[in-house]
């Protein structure tokens, strides 16, 4: 969804390298939880931090990244530069980031390969912290990328292989109650077994069906107002995409999905599909490096500004780097305008560093103050107006460049 086509971008630092040093551990983020009373706060019975469970649905892959000087002419015999092979697909590149943060434990569903064969990735998830459990063995091969990283435009070609059967209505009924049990079982069964279930745009028919089942079970049992749901819709081209359009609380545009709408503008784009959409839904529209704006479910457009990026290593995930950081923050209760800005600049500093290991950490260092401030407690999805002080400590935190300020 993030795609930087030019590699004449600035950071603070000249160097990518000389951004805060990566880390595997997951970062202690002391201020982020809602704040309470001073009473309570020193009390000894005071309770735990909950710790906040994220479904996301999808197919996850095999990736085999090329790092090219150019684009391939056709029918050449070239060299890489180097190439890389790591697990991919956009929910695996969300839940990656997201289980970097502390007290946050990502889960996904998605149709794998063989046991035997998908062992090696299903331990992967399992030592990042990645829950499978809700996952669908086939007897087919694990789906399989090749992507194409040209250095000199910044662009990235992927050339993928799915021969997998899509994950169907019944298998997802049946692998959200098994993998929700634990959950629930020490508390009342008007408890969500998840405060986010996130959809990625494909299997339009089937996803169509598991929200529907999805929406009616949550009502039913009570928990429908502690749960967001969110839809993901990336690739114009999938055929009846926009049956998702109403799916969603929250909704994820791509620049691609906006300008095939004939929209050059996301504020222009996202006051277009609104009508589409759920009432009172939260509209995001990524745009590469012009940053990424959202309509607010009050009407309130607000934008974020990318940071200027001097080199562009790895545009690999970007966009789902930046769902990764809106997830955290408004399931944290952040108000929106600061989820923007936060998941914005972890987008841009995705795309100059390889891969996504110390990305929490990185930000955290970065935004430990305006995340205090902007954690106000506020409704889910509902943007508070910033005060005076926490606009002059956000302003004067994100100007990393004085040339592109928030708007």
């Amino acid at each position: 969804m993030f795609s930087f086509n030019r590699g004449n971008f600035r950071t603070t630092s000249d160097d990518p390298s000389n951004l805060p040093p990566t880390s595997t551990e997951k970062p202690t983020f002391p201020r982020l939880t809602q704040s309470t009373s001073s009473s309570s706060a020193t009390s000894s019975t005071a309770p735990a931090p909950t710790t906040i469970h994220v479904l996301l649905v999808g197919q996850i892959y095999q990736d085999t990244i090329l790092y090219m000087d150019d684009y391939p002419k056709e029918d050449t015999k070239i060299r890489a530069k180097d190439m890389e092979q790591r697990n991919g697909g956009n929910i695996y590149n969300t839940a990656e980031v997201l289980s970097q943060f502390p007290r946050l434990t990502p889960h996904v569903m998605s149709c794998l390969g063989s046991k035997e064969a998908s062992s090696q990735l299903v331990s992967t998830l399992e030592e990042m912290g990645i829950k499978s459990k809700a996952c669908i063995h086939r007897k087919t091969p694990i789906p399989s990328s090749y992507i194409i990283q040209s250095a000199t435009s910044g662009s990235r070609t992927i050339i993928s292989c799915n021969k997998t059967t899509d994950l169907t209505k019944e298998e997802f009924i049946r692998k959200f109650d098994v993998a929700s049990i634990s959950k629930t079982m020490a508390f009342s069964d008007r408890q969500a077994p998840y405060s986010w279930v996130h959809f990625e745009g494909r299997n339009i028919y089937n996803v169509v069906e598991q929200i529907d089942w999805l929406e009616s079970k949550s009502a039913q049992e009570g928990w429908r107002s502690q749960l967001i749901i969110s839809v993901e819709l990336e690739k114009p081209d999938r055929p009846d995409i926009d049956l998702l359009l109403s799916k969603g609380d929250v909704v994820f545009f791509s620049k691609l999905f906006a300008q095939t709408r004939q929209y050059h503008h996301p504020s222009d784009f996202l006051r277009y599909i609104q009508p589409q959409c759920k009432s009172g839904a939260t509209l995001f529209c990524t745009w590469g490096e012009g940053g990424a704006t959202c309509l607010a479910s009050d009407g309130e457009i607000l934008h974020a500004s990318a940071l200027p990026v001097h080199t562009v290593v790895d545009s690999v995930g970007a966009g789902d780097t930046f769902i990764a950081g809106i997830i955290f923050c408004l399931c944290r209760k952040v108000n929106t305008l600061t989820a923007l800005k936060f998941a914005c600049e972890m987008a841009s500093r995705k795309v100059a560093m390889v891969g996504f290991n110390g990305l929490a950490d990185m930000m955290w260092k970065l935004w430990e103050a305006s995340l205090d401030v902007a954690n106000s407690g506020q409704s889910k999805l509902r943007p508070s107006k910033p005060t005076s002080s926490e606009s002059d400590d956000l302003s004067s935190r994100v100007s990393i460049s004085s040339s592109t300020p928030f708007l």
